[in-house]
């Protein structure tokens, strides 16, 4: 019976279950007399030694078997096993570390002497009498028993209901002979219930067996007779879930783009054709693939909780590390994004983190002196606008000194020495310059002046753009507006001279023309009355250095809207909107910083997808 065909199903399910181990240990550290930390612990430490007992991994078990005899012992007075904190953050730091060795065949090579000792040291104090095991009687068998079907249900939701079914058949043939198993080859599906049955032949009897069966762990029934082995309620409803490797959604999508690139040709060619038929099968492919489309890109949809969930670890190990007392929130946990972006967005949040921990969050002494509670506030919050996520990050320290960030960029040459005040925009691209910080010293978690360019870079990479807002004395928020997924996306398409450019229609307002007449002047630069409100103008022809003749009558303008920033952008042409792939882009060296993207057109030719964040 092999179960290294559960291995990376096991790694899987043990990172959810020692996730719950961090986060329970979290909750107890803020409030240690609270019972119901210390229940979660001790229940997901459980889910997980059952795990790697049914795989067979005796080092992990072993350690996870220890801690969670520990637990029991706290489960009725938590206060006690304060000073065990930390001792149980680097237990679940091993096993997370284990677990990974051991799917790779390292198990035997797991040392957790150093833990163990601690831990039978943490017993002691916690239970000095030590704790008594029960005995399990022993049942004398007689000499021969007739063969019988078992017929045997694991708990419904147990994680790896298949590796648990063969261990149970591995300990049924230590005490006998097993045959006719059914379903055949169910442990291996994906949708397997959990429900088996196999005949049984030997000297035990069934108070033996069914002892041998359930020490598999996660069995909720053993039953013995003849008969189906389908228990009552066949048509019970089943888990339709299962899992996909991401890089078969990853070709799935590659493929899809494929399929509206091709899409968008076959419109381009039906539309002037005099084919009625023609056209009807054109426009029957164009909704398949757009709903092909979607039915990818929810399939590739992930809560953003599974990178949210080593924050609270994060900023608490920091936090003890600079001595301040920090309260970590987290909101909008249920929020999806693509898998692809979520991946991507995890160091550019440790960077903002870090950095509110450090430089955000004051010392609890200078706190109290301004009025402020002792521990300090930091909350990351996640919400979908339109087709775009937002992702905050906001504290309740100290604010940023836009007076001392001016002087220093001032003595750097990054504004000009006329510059008297700096606003929020112009704040954010002085603190991404790459070198710049307002660190007074460079320290293992600081000072180097890498990390809003690190943020900045990443984002950019991803289509997306970072807001700052900050009040000197009160905090600031980091807000990092990301598109719901990169492969595909709807966009307005528009001419400049000579050359097509795509707007994603995420970042559009309206199109209107640009008249004349309300053509104005705000602080200094040119300006267009939309409606009650002056929005800045952006004329693409001078910004991308475009010559010749410009088309004749009114140009249109397109109204961007990023993050509640305006701007008009005036165009030669508006050419419409069409779904476009959206292809990695290196911008070849002293282009434009305007672009976030590249596509290929229906007719084979190159568009530039511009970055409406750049533009406002």
């Amino acid at each position: 019976m092999d179960l290294s065909r559960y291995a990376a199903l096991f790694l899987t399910e043990s990172r959810e279950q020692l996730g719950a181990c961090g986060r329970a240990l979290l909750d107890w550290e803020r409030t240690p007399a609270s019972t119901e930390p210390v229940v979660s612990l001790f229940r997901a430490m459980h889910t997980f030694k059952g795990m790697a007992a049914a795989m067979g991994y005796s080092n992990l078990t072993e350690l996870a078997h220890r801690t969670e005899s520990i637990l029991d012992l706290l489960r009725g007075d938590p206060a006690s096993g304060r000073d065990l904190i930390d001792l149980l953050f680097r237990i679940v730091d091993a096993l997370e570390q284990g677990a990974e060795r051991a799917m790779a065949g390292g198990d035997a090579q797991l040392d957790f002497t150093k833990l163990l000792a601690d831990l039978d040291e943490a017993s002691a104090a916690a239970a000095p009498t030590g704790s008594r095991a029960m005995p399990i009687p022993e049942v004398a068998a007689p000499a021969f028993l007739p063969g019988r079907e078992v017929r045997v249900t694991i708990r419904s939701g147990a994680a790896m209901k298949g590796a648990r079914a063969l261990v149970a058949l591995r300990k049924a043939e230590a005490l006998g002979s097993v045959s006719e198993i059914r379903p055949p080859g169910a442990f291996e599906q994906e949708l397997f219930d959990g429900r088996f049955s196999f005949h049984f032949s030997g000297a035990a009897d069934d108070l033996a067996l069914r002892a041998a069966v359930e020490a598999a762990g996660e069995v909720a029934t053993v039953e013995f007779g003849t008969g189906d082995a389908a228990a009552p309620g066949e048509a019970a409803e089943r888990s339709r879930q299962i899992r996909v490797d991401l890089k078969r959604l990853d070709a799935i999508m590659n493929l899809v783009g494929e399929l509206v690139v091709a899409k968008g040709r076959l419109t381009e060619l039906a539309d002037p054709a005099d084919s009625p038929e023609l056209k009807a099968v054109g426009s029957r492919i164009s909704r398949i693939a757009s709903d092909l489309y979607g039915e990818v890109v929810q399939a590739r949809l992930t809560p953003v909780w599974q990178v949210f969930d080593r924050f609270p670890r994060v900023v608490r190990d920091l936090a003890r590390q600079l001595g301040k007392r920090v309260r970590f929130e987290v909101e909008g946990e249920d929020t999806q994004l693509d898998r692809t972006i979520l991946d991507e967005i995890g160091e550019p949040l440790i960077h903002l983190l870090r950095n509110a921990v450090d430089h955000g969050i004051e010392p609890a002494e200078q706190r109290l002196v301004h009025g402020k509670p002792e521990e300090g506030l930091i909350r990351i919050t996640a919400t979908s606008d339109r087709t775009t996520v937002l992702i905050r990050v906001i504290d309740d320290g100290v604010g940023i000194d836009r007076g001392r960030v001016l002087a220093d960029a001032r003595r750097a040459g990054l504004v000009p020495e006329q510059t008297t005040e700096l606003n929020d925009d112009q704040l954010l691209k002085v603190l991404a310059r790459p070198g710049f910080s307002t660190a007074t010293q460079v320290t293992d978690v600081s000072g180097r002046g890498m990390g809003m360019d690190a943020v900045f870079s990443r984002l950019r990479a991803l289509g997306g753009s970072v807001d700052l807002a900050t009040t000197y004395g009160q905090g600031s928020t980091f807000t990092l507006r990301l598109p719901m997924t990169l492969a595909i996306v709807r966009a307005l398409l528009a001419r400049v001279g000579e050359e097509r450019y795509a707007f994603p229609l995420a970042g559009i307002a309206e199109t209107v023309e640009y008249h004349p007449n309300r053509v104005a002047t705000l602080e200094g630069r040119e300006a267009y009355a939309l409606r009650e409100t002056l929005v800045p103008t952006v004329r693409l022809r001078e910004r991308f250095g475009v010559t010749g003749p410009r088309p004749p009558g009114r140009s249109p303008a397109v109204i961007l809207d990023v993050g509640g920033r305006r701007a008009a952008i005036v165009v030669d042409a508006l050419i419409g909107q069409q779904e476009i792939v959206v292809e990695p882009f290196e911008a070849p060296k002293g282009t434009l910083p305007l672009f976030s993207g590249a596509t290929i057109l229906g007719d084979g030719a190159p568009a530039l997808i511009v970055d409406p964040a750049a533009l406002v």
